[in-house]
């Protein structure tokens, strides 16, 4: 099924920019663990073209561009890429201004990295499609997104704050967020696309919400990251996808 993009998609993605332009002190704990998402996924990724979705939090476009030869970022914000454009001046970087369903590259990519992507689009399904067109046969995806059963959403329910895990909290309402996948449902989506899934593990152990985790240092945040590593994938805050395209 296609998605209708509406005419105004892409200057509503430049207002919601300012959630990753001017982060608020909870969402600064997200920018650290994100940080640390990447620091841990990168060495696993392979090939010379890659192909990002989305600048958000300007965390991972650095990062990939020292590490390849050849990145290109799709995002719809003209002025995250501007801003994003300003820190990298002087490095090879393509940037595309583009909504996802509309972007057509030129050749094919070794890999695609898809990092807090599906929980905002409208049509998961559909964006897998596509993703498996730009990629090379047997390219890799890498995907992350929040994780529905991570422990402070199972309290938030023991809390009596929710019904149930994946429940919509006020910062998924704020970030315009559209689903909340368990590791069930991500591994689900990525088989019926036609994706091998070559990895999957879960990062971060999050036991309670963002507003309480400022409180914590550096070195606590890294323990947390650190612990969740050693936990079932079920209680994880984060999950990491690495999947294989089919051959054609």
């Amino acid at each position: 099924m296609s998605v209708e993009v509406v005419p105004d998609a892409k200057a509503e993605l430049d207002r919601n920019a300012v959630e990753y332009l001017e982060p608020s002190p909870d969402r600064a704990v997200d920018q650290k663990v994100i940080a640390m998402v990447a620091d841990y996924v990168l060495p696993r990724l392979r090939g010379r073209r890659v192909l990002e979705l989305g600048v958000g939090d300007r965390v991972w476009t650095p990062r990939l561009v020292d590490r390849f030869p050849h990145v290109t970022t799709v995002e719809g914000s003209s002025r995250l890429l501007r801003v994003m454009g300003r820190e990298l001046a002087g490095k090879p970087w393509t940037p595309v201004c583009s909504l996802f369903e509309e972007y057509r590259p030129d050749e094919p990519f070794d890999t695609v990295v898809a990092t807090g992507i599906f929980e905002h689009v409208a049509d998961p399904p559909q964006l897998l499609g596509l993703v498996r067109q730009w990629l090379r046969p047997g390219g890799t995806l890498a995907v992350v997104v929040p994780h529905a059963l991570s422990l402070h959403r199972r309290l938030a329910v023991k809390m009596g704050l929710s019904a149930f895990p994946g429940e919509f909290g006020e910062t998924d309402r704020r970030l315009q967020h559209t689903h909340c996948f368990t590791c069930y449902d991500m591994e689900r989506l990525l088989v019926e696309a036609g994706f091998r899934v070559r990895e999957q593990k879960g990062l971060f152990c999050k036991s309670l919400p963002n507003g309480l985790l400022t409180r914590c240092s550096d070195q606590q945040l890294q323990g947390l990251f650190d612990l969740g590593l050693s936990l079932p994938i079920e209680y994880s805050a984060v999950l990491f996808f690495l999947a294989e395209s089919p051959g054609r």
